[in-house]
């Protein structure tokens, strides 16, 4: 089976373009590409290899990275419980203290504030002239499609000179694997009274009979 791969690419505000960026990293996980995994299930699996037959394509050319001047917003969906918003800015403080990368904001789709439009504005106030939107979404859905496009075309309007991109969301990415194991592993050794109960699941994390 042929592996699938997807690009994306960088555009200016349009409400119905879908963006996703070119894949054009040299020496790096080339992590947009899919390959088939089981035979008979014909499950997609994330390939986290080097692509060589790219090797070409990407000789000569600048890499792509995320600069000084790139601002990421993180965005997920929104929820009317705060204690859910409020995991989204942990994450993001993990996520700059992990990437180092300087300017990274959260922003909930939709029911919480700051929206999509407040982080862009934020971003572009701290210097950004570039902004990556990553949507913090497991599967590429309508969401992902045309809401938080659209969003994102509508507040780079008072912008006009600042280019963006949204981002693939998560998706079928081999690590989702890990995180999944290490969330089982972690549970059953709560059950176990081996280590205490994280926060998430603040009194759920109980064996049913």
């Amino acid at each position: 089976m042929h592996p699938v791969s997807v690009t994306l690419q960088l555009f200016t505000a349009t409400p119905a373009s879908i963006l996703v960026p070119r894949a054009a990293v040299r020496n790096s996980i080339d992590f947009v590409e899919l390959r088939r995994a089981g035979r008979s299930r014909g499950n997609l699996a994330m390939s986290s290899a080097p692509n060589p037959a790219r090797g070409a394509e990407t000789s000569g050319r600048e890499d792509f990275t995320v600069g000084d001047k790139d601002a990421v917003v993180i965005v997920d969906h929104g929820s009317r419980r705060q204690e859910s918003n409020l995991l989204l800015n942990d994450f993001v403080e993990m996520f700059r203290a992990r990437t180092g990368y300087k300017i990274v904001e959260p922003a909930h789709m939709e029911l919480a504030e700051p929206t999509i439009k407040d982080a862009f504005g934020k971003c572009v106030q701290q210097g950004a002239s570039r902004v990556i939107v990553s949507p913090y979404f497991l599967s590429p859905g309508r969401h992902w499609k045309q809401d938080i496009p659209a969003l994102a075309a509508e507040a780079s309007k008072e912008h006009s000179n600042i280019p963006y991109i949204v981002t693939a969301p998560l998706g079928l990415h081999e690590l989702m694997v890990d995180i999944m194991n290490d969330r089982i592993k972690y549970c059953l050794r709560h059950l176990a009274g081996d280590v205490d109960e994280c926060t998430v699941c603040a009194g759920k994390c109980r064996l049913y009979s």
